[in-house]
Formats: structure tokens, sequence, C-alpha cells
């Protein structure tokens, strides 16, 4: 039954944040119920949904068949993974995003140079990472729902904000990527870490390493 419960709950997060969202269908409720209806009422069905998975996953880590285990290995990956996710996430609140839902500067500076949804990718980072540490059917739900509106989610503003915002945004497009690093490799843009916060990389390198050491007391699972 509480595995039922994840499933549903986690299904049902990934779906009604992904589908309401989209184009046509956004567009549809939008014009039913209004701007400020319809965020309301899409915040409280994610609140709900994402809640009771949450509730549900947080006493009963490791519901249903064990799908894979990973290999000693993989845990560097998994460690550069939540460490680029709780960057990320730091590093948001010197440069927001104009593929975000505040108003900001079509500008890639920063950590928009890396991924112009640092939100979302460090949503999607964290929650790949715990992917691969947790094989458990359940925690694969759990997990598997916020990459999918992580990443996904990601898309889906970016068409959004390109309606929205046309050609400015465009631009804004061309000179980053929604995957960290790619508008660096492919040369669109340079890493240029004088424009990074010194104070909030080492806020979010500290709290990489507190989690570390603590994650099994919080959480029930060494970290490695």
């Amino acid at each position: 039954m509480k595995l039922a419960l994840l499933m549903a709950f986690s299904s049902l997060f990934a779906v009604t944040h992904i589908v309401p969202s989209h184009g046509s269908v956004r567009s549809g409720l939008v014009e039913k119920m209004g701007e400020l209806g319809f965020r309301a009422v899409y915040s409280l069905v994610s609140i709900v949904t994402l809640g009771g998975a949450i509730w549900i996953f947080a006493a009963n880590r490791g519901l249903g068949p064990l799908l894979w285990q990973s290999p000693g290995w993989l845990y560097p990956l998994i460690y550069i993974l939540v460490l680029l996710a709780f960057l990320l996430l730091a590093l948001m609140l010197a440069n927001p995003s104009p593929a975000g839902m505040m108003p900001a500067a079509m500008e890639p500076r920063g950590v928009l140079r890396i991924t112009r949804h640092p939100m979302n990718m460090g949503v999607a980072s964290f929650s790949l990472a715990h992917l691969i540490a947790n094989g458990a059917l359940g925690d694969v739900f759990f997990f598997g729902s916020l990459f999918v509106v992580g990443f996904a989610g990601a898309y889906h503003m970016d068409q959004r904000k390109a309606r929205e915002k046309g050609e400015a945004f465009s631009t804004f497009q061309e000179q980053t990527s929604v995957l960290p690093f790619a508008a660096i490799i492919r040369g669109k843009t340079k890493l240029e870490l004088k424009e990074f916060s010194l104070l909030l990389v080492t806020i979010a390198v500290a709290t990489f390493v507190v989690f570390i050491f603590i994650h099994q007391r919080l959480f029930g699972a060494a970290p490695y």
C-alpha cells in the first residue's frame, strides 16, 4: 500500500507539474482561471502531490524490489552531481535567470554561463545522483519524478519564455544552454570565475561537506 501511494504521488507530481504548463494546455487554463488563479491551483496541486510523496518517502525508504545496486566506483560521480546541485542552487541567488519566474537581465553572466536554468538543473542533478545511488522501486519513482520535473520543466519554460519575450530571449538562448556546461563546451560562452560569488561558492561547498558527514544521521543511509 505504501509503495503504491508513493508511486502514485510521485507520478502525479510529475504529470501535474509538466502537463498543465505545456503550451496550449497552459494557455487554455489561464484563459479560464486567470493568471493568478492558474498559479494558485498549480502551486497547490504541486504542494499536495510532492508533499504526499515526501511524507511517505521520508518514513519508507527502500520500498519495493531492488532494481539495481550501484557499484562503489560510481560514487565519485554521485558526489560530483550533488556538489554541482548545491553550487547551482546557491549561485542562482546572485544571478537570477530570465528563463525563471523572476524578472532578470538577458545576460549570460555568472552561473547562467553554466546553465540558464540553475534551479531546474540543480534539482535534476541532485535527483539524478540519488537515482544512481538508490535502486529500490519506490526510491526510483520518488527521485525519478524530481528529475523529470527538473529536466523537462526547463525545456517547457524555454518554450513559454520564447513566446512571451521573443527575440531577446532567443538571443539569450543562443548564448546559453539548458545542460550544464554545454554552451561553454560549444564555445557559445566562457566560464568567467570572477563573476561567481566567493561567499556563495563557499556556502555551497561547506553545506555539501556537512551533509556528507550528517547524511546517515539525518536520512538513515550512509552516502558511500
